[in-house]
């Protein structure tokens, strides 16, 4: 198969929107010439008007091979808007699906999938990269107390999990998509403040799959928003971390190495910064990566760490497919995460199944996503329907 691994170049906040779905934004070391930049002014939830983020395609509108180089316009960050300080945050539960049900605003909000599915095409029409950020905010949220939409949060002394060093690399694209979004539902008279942002996210998180080429599935609805967020909530999978350490994080929430393999299986759309990769290639590359591929990427990020320069995943960069699984076997993955995947005999089969049956893939997909989106529900005793998804009400 020949991969393609694609560079481009752009601002910082560009080069890192679209990093990988389903890990953070740590590199998990111990700082210096390899440590991820830090920045106090992580993309907004709702930028400001004439303060426009979203990056233009490739100028040659297709993925690029080695050493070509498409530039993205670059972004500028747009301002936080912090309101209220948090309620603490409530603990995460492993729970069932509960209350939840695909029909539970059936007659609240009958228009809602609609309503959610074409703000989602619309900004995908307009981000290449708003199908991986948003699909990632979900991971993000639900990994952390549940899927309460607290990722959206946004504190006065930015004391919340957006602020996070784990999440400074989340992309103002899927946070604008979750506010198109919620913008179409309240338009509506009848859903008015009447649908909850964490189910918001659910929906956009379904829908930026589906229209990736992905799986489609009914998502469960009926969830509460949280009351607040914390930085000191977030603590997310590294990059760095083999797969007994990942399951250590997953099982803790309920979720199987099926469900790893598969979540892992995200990061077919979006790409990750160079800050995640040099310390694989640098000084010398590890073991568990192809020399060829490993050439490939030390002539992608140079020595002296660019955190402006990106590597995507696979070569079909905006389609949701299994080729990610293809890359993983042929000791191609770009992350050390990735990579540890296929040296593991606990997962390494799973890997074998995906990359040989797509639609083995997407099943347990949906599955893992289904299980994923039943973590920490809240009630109306401990959550509530925020009218606006940055701030408690």
């Amino acid at each position: 198969m020949k991969e393609l691994i694609l560079l481009v170049l752009v601002s910082f906040l560009v080069a890192v929107a679209a990093e990988c779905p389903f890990s953070h934004g740590n590199d998990g070391g111990n700082g210096g010439a390899n440590a991820p930049p830090k920045h106090d002014n992580s993309p907004g939830y709702s930028p400001p008007a004439n303060n426009d983020t979203t990056p233009s395609p490739p100028a040659s509108g297709t993925p690029a091979a080695p050493g070509a180089s498409p530039a993205l316009a670059p972004a500028a960050s747009p301002a936080l808007a912090p309101e209220l300080a948090p309620a603490p945050a409530p603990s995460l539960n492993k729970t069932n699906n509960g209350s939840l049900s695909p029909d539970y605003y059936a007659n609240i909000c009958p228009n809602l999938e609609s309503l959610v599915q074409g703000a989602v095409r619309g900004m995908m029409a307009s981000s290449p990269i708003a199908a991986a950020a948003t699909l990632r905010l979900f991971f993000h949220d639900c990994f952390i107390t549940g899927c309460d939409a607290s990722l959206l949060i946004q504190n006065p002394n930015n004391d919340d999990e957006q602020h996070s060093s784990e999440n400074m690399f989340l992309r103002a694209d899927g946070y604008k998509t979750i506010a198109a979004a919620k913008a179409a539902v309240d338009a509506d008279p009848q859903c008015t403040n009447k649908v909850s942002c964490a189910d918001i996210m659910a929906l956009a998180a379904r829908d930026s799959v589906t229209l990736s080429g992905g799986p489609t599935w009914k998502v469960e609805l009926g969830r509460y928003d949280a009351l607040g967020a914390r930085a000191s909530d977030v603590d997310l999978p590294l990059t760095t971390e083999d797969v007994p350490e990942l399951m250590k994080r997953f099982s803790a929430h309920g979720l199987t190495v099926d469900d790893l393999v598969a979540l892992s299986g995200g990061h077919t759309l979006g790409a990750t910064s160079c800050v995640f990769v040099n310390s694989r290639i640098y000084p010398t590359a590890d073991a568990f990566l192809d020399p060829g591929f490993a050439s490939q990427l030390q002539g992608i990020c140079p020595s002296n760490l660019d955190p402006n320069t990106f590597v995507f995943f696979d070569q079909s960069v905006t389609s949701f497919d299994n080729n990610y699984f293809l890359m993983v076997q042929q000791k191609k993955g770009v992350l050390f995460s990735d990579s540890a995947l296929y040296f593991d005999s606990s997962s390494k089969g799973i890997v074998d199944k995906f990359a040989a049956d797509q639609n083995a893939f997407f099943t347990q997909f949906i599955s893992s996503m289904v299980s994923l989106g039943r973590l920490g529900l809240k009630t109306a005793a401990n959550g509530e329907i925020r009218s606006t998804c940055t701030k408690p009400n």
